[in-house]
């Protein structure tokens, strides 16, 4: 009876997510390290953590994502930074610390979209603060360009160290802030292959920011990805 109720809050968890349930899956543990409380505008913290199996095995070759848990709020969870996990599952990502435009605390998390071995899962949640400093900052709430991490998303995608589901994701959270406009955004996105050299483009320098959101807008309002 405990394993029926754990398998049918798997699945009301993935269909919540709109992501699809990927068959014959097992359960994963996801570990985030401490953050501090308390953080000085400019700091650059590492969020640090470990993905395992039941059995504490460490699960490789995974997309990790670090976000910020906004739920309590209008606005819809922000990514912070994007990784891969390593041969024992542990993964180590750099984030320069800016603080919230509306002076709230963070409340940092650390998941994994899951796959056709382990399913979905969520780290612990952490609470900080970014204090200012006397230095100008950049709101977190992303601006209408595209944030760093997207950058990386792009570039790990290019060199197939994360999937297609990840690199979707990671769109699908530009355009819940309004980075890449576009009026649905529950459907699944179907990148094509060729969509990496352009991707790649951008993140070599070849094209701007605004070139690369403007392309995948027109994909998307042309039902393309």
């Amino acid at each position: 009876m405990m394993e029926l109720r754990k398998i049918i809050l798997t699945s009301i968890m993935f269909l919540s997510l709109g992501i699809p349930i990927a068959y014959a899956t097992s359960y994963a543990t996801l570990h985030l390290d401490s953050v501090y409380s308390t953080i000085r505008e400019g700091t650059t913290i590492t969020f640090s953590g470990q993905l395992t199996s039941l059995n504490g095995t460490g699960i490789p070759h995974r997309t990790i994502f670090i976000e910020d848990d906004t739920s309590y709020f209008v606005r819809p969870n922000i990514i912070i930074a994007i990784t891969t996990t390593d041969s024992d599952g542990k993964f180590s990502v750099p984030w320069k610390a800016i603080p919230k435009d509306n002076g709230n605390s963070f409340h940092f998390y650390a998941k994994y979209l899951g796959g056709n071995f382990f399913g979905y899962t969520k780290s612990e949640n952490y609470e900080s603060l970014v204090k200012h400093t006397n230095q100008s900052s950049t709101d977190v709430i992303p601006s209408k360009t595209i944030p760093i991490w997207f950058t990386d998303a792009s570039k790990m995608w290019y060199d197939r160290e994360i999937r297609d589901i990840d690199y979707s994701w990671s769109i699908k959270n530009l355009i819940e802030h309004g980075i890449i406009k576009s009026n649905d955004i529950d459907t699944e996105l179907k990148l094509p292959s060729w969509l990496k050299k352009t991707a790649n483009s951008f993140v070599e320098g070849e094209i701007s920011k605004e070139e690369y959101v403007n392309n995948l807008q027109y994909l998307l309002k042309n039902n393309i990805i």
